[in-house]
């Protein structure tokens, strides 16, 4: 039939452009969404980790694995959700990481079979679908534990929590959309292959498609004659025969066309550019974390300096502080030597520091950093006035405000720790408050690092002329 003939020639042209749209565009986007979605876990796995809400997974996967492996969502008792959800959130964590550092982001690589697999593993926990009634026993369990995290939480975890959880809902529908895209086209690829193998002398009446048993065999006899490796599945073959023999072929024909045309250049826009923002929000955040253990700093350095001042004082020097404070004369500031090591050359270099001026300065970032965890509506509100780039430049800044106090703070502790030893027992490290703050700078720097990574390869596309403002 000539009409037959002519849709076949569409339809492989539509299937050649969305197969380019698909290698340039919509699946380099969906390895970004999947590290993105990587990342996010990672960050929400630690959390739960430390509030005691799950238990760390002991065993690893086998590095050298070539496919994906589904982790369970079989049911469990209430009594080992900690144990059960820990070890399946690490192996799905494992999971979306090989996925992304192995698999090949084109057409030909993500098979149907690869597709399904993938579809299967984003099931583990339905991040677009949580929900404490969900019939998966994965993705009910972490909308207990994360309903427990929030009753429990103070403002800026239970903050966290929303930022990484709507994060997720909206990356995991993005990319089960886009799965689903290709998998449409995977099989209207097939079907194209159907009609292209298909005898030109094939008749087929309305009779035929009423009771199709003896044309399948028919057809599945010529398939396998032109193509013995072409598999035969029996649901998209007699959607051949609707789409080209039956009464509604013209009207089957044009929904073939009409769901094959999937563009998601502004999509794209928009996740590069729009959904990519609560990653700076909540490096932010995590930077405002680290106000109480600044702040805790300063009270030890304070008692330490106290101690040193104490036991330095002679009969003169009290009189001098008598008298100082008879004249309400200012208080002479302390000028303390330190060491600071380089983290590049490695190399100790000496610095001279007023104390009571660092303080000073690191008090007023404490205050900020404050604010910053608070979460509160108005900090939303001159959040959202703010663009990616000024969100950015905040996190770019304190970044490396962080890092030099971070620096500054452990010159300090070897200072006081260097005194005299009769002093150093009673000198308060502050070792503990340090890694913690260094820890939380370099999630920080991870959410930097993810939106970096996004704006490049936003950037990159738009050099290609994939994408258009």
């Amino acid at each position: 039939m000539e009409s037959t003939k002519n849709f076949s020639e569409e339809l492989a042209h539509h299937i050649a452009v969305q197969r380019e749209t698909f290698n340039k565009q919509l699946l380099p986007q969906l390895q970004q969404n999947y590290a993105a979605l990587g990342s996010v876990v990672k960050i929400l796995r630690s959390n739960l980790l430390k509030k005691g809400l799950v238990y760390d997974d002991p065993y690893k996967y086998d590095s050298r694995m070539t496919e994906i492996k589904i982790p369970s969502n079989e049911a469990f008792a209430d009594s080992e959700r900690a144990a059960v959800v820990g070890s399946r959130l690490a192996q799905y964590q494992t999971m979306i990481d090989f996925l992304t550092n192995s698999y090949q982001f084109n057409c030909s690589f993500l098979t149907p079979q690869r597709i399904a697999s993938m579809l299967a593993l984003n099931k583990t926990f339905q991040w677009s679908a949580l929900n404490e009634n969900s019939t998966l026993a994965n993705t009910r369990a972490i909308a207990e534990i994360c309903k427990s995290l929030h009753s429990v939480s103070d403002t800026l975890t239970g903050g966290l929590l929303r930022d990484s959880l709507g994060h997720l809902s909206k990356l995991d529908t993005d990319i089960n959309k886009t799965l689903r895209q290709l998998a449409r086209l995977h099989r209207e690829e097939y079907k194209l292959t159907v009609r292209k193998n298909l005898p030109p002398d094939l008749t087929v009446t309305q009779a035929d498609i009423a009771s199709p048993i003896k044309l399948l065999k028919t057809i599945k006899k010529a398939l396998a004659a032109n193509d013995e490796k072409l598999p035969f599945y029996h649901e998209l073959v007699m959607e051949v025969i609707k789409e080209d023999y039956g009464p509604d072929s013209e009207h089957l024909q044009r929904e073939v066309l009409r769901h094959l045309n999937v563009t998601q250049k502004e999509d794209t826009k928009t996740n590069k550019q729009e959904n990519m923002r609560p990653v700076l929000i909540t490096g932010l955040r995590i930077l405002g974390t680290t106000s109480n253990h600044f702040e805790t700093c300063i009270t030890k350095l304070m008692a330490n300096q106290e101690v040193v001042y104490k036991s330095r004082m002679t009969i003169f020097t009290k009189l001098l502080e008598a008298l100082r404070r008879a004249f309400n004369m200012a208080e002479k500031k302390h000028e303390l030597t330190i060491s600071i090591k380089d983290p590049i050359s490695n190399m100790q270099k000496k610095e001279i520091i007023v104390l009571e001026d660092f303080t000073d300065n690191l008090a007023k970032t404490i205050r900020i950093f404050k604010v910053l965890a608070s979460g509160t509506s108005d900090l939303q509100q001159r959040l959202t006035g703010m663009s990616n780039g000024q969100l950015l430049e905040l996190l770019n800044k304190y970044i490396v405000i962080c890092n030099g106090y971070l620096k500054t703070l452990g010159g300090l502790d070897d200072y006081y720790k260097s005194t005299d030893v009769i002093l150093r027992s009673k000198m308060k490290g502050i070792k503990i408050e340090l890694t913690t703050v260094r820890n939380a700078v370099i999630k920080a720097n991870q959410c930097r690092a993810e939106y970096n990574a996004s704006v490049e390869e936003y950037s990159n596309m738009k050099e290609l002329g994939l994408i258009h403002d």
